[in-house]
């Protein structure tokens, strides 16, 4: 998806920087536990600049960072410099992670439900698999965007992310990110929900309700102290 290597090549954020910052940012959105992840084997899959792998990493994880955006991943490889170029759906089954996080990609693709049979699938027994996408009630703020982006030239596109910075805030790499990709789903969290139980997942919990951010843990837990793990 060439589409993402503009954003990640041209337009620096402060919300992607590697810091302080990022670890508290991970941390509320996945509602884990920083003891969680010490010596843990996590997947970033779709890492983008890796600013979450980064916070993993700071946590103490050893973490296998892909993503389709080739200046993307070039930025990664400041924090994990074997990160590497790849396309989430063509994962095959290897259920070897602690933890998997998939956060801001599913919706982006042409079968999001597939997607997260890819990812699903990378969980070993009772790891853990947190995604973000986006929430169905939140979307209409961007469709205008949306609808007259293909119209646009790169400096209006560039013009357009600047006015909506002055008139709602952020900046220009996040509206360039919410109008740019060609697919842009939206869901329930009862549906997201639903794919969790028929992937084999249990104790789902929606963590952030603004973005749908869910995670579960993989197969029936039977393990009294676990849950409470998570949470100290």
């Amino acid at each position: 998806m060439k589409e993402f290597d503009y954003q990640w090549k041209y337009l620096p954020s402060r919300a992607v920087k590697y810091n302080e910052e990022r670890i508290k940012e991970f941390l509320g959105l996945t509602k884990m536990s920083p003891s969680f992840f010490k010596g843990k084997l996590c997947l970033d899959a779709g890492c983008g600049n890796g600013r979450y792998t980064y916070a993993m990493q700071k946590l103490g994880a050893k973490v296998v960072s892909f993503d389709i955006s080739e200046e993307a991943i070039k930025q990664c490889r400041k924090v994990n410099p074997e990160a590497y170029v790849f396309d989430l759906m063509q994962l095959k089954p290897n259920p070897i992670f602690d933890f998997v996080l998939c956060w801001g990609v599913l919706h982006h693709l042409l079968n999001p439900r597939a997607g997260f049979s890819k990812v699903a699938s990378q969980v070993k027994p009772r790891g853990i698999l947190h995604i973000m996408v986006y929430h169905e009630k939140t979307q209409k703020f961007y469709q205008h965007g949306r609808r007259i982006w293909r119209r646009l030239s790169l400096k209006e596109k560039l013009e357009l992310c600047r006015s909506m910075v002055e008139k709602h805030g952020g900046d220009v790499h996040g509206w360039w990110d919410a109008f740019n990709p060609e697919y842009n789903w939206s869901f329930k969290p009862k549906e997201i929900k639903r794919w969790f139980r028929e992937e084999g997942f249990s104790r789902i919990t929606l963590t952030q309700k603004y973005n749908i951010n869910m995670r579960g843990v993989k197969g029936v837990e039977d393990s009294r102290n676990w849950w409470s793990w998570i949470h100290r």
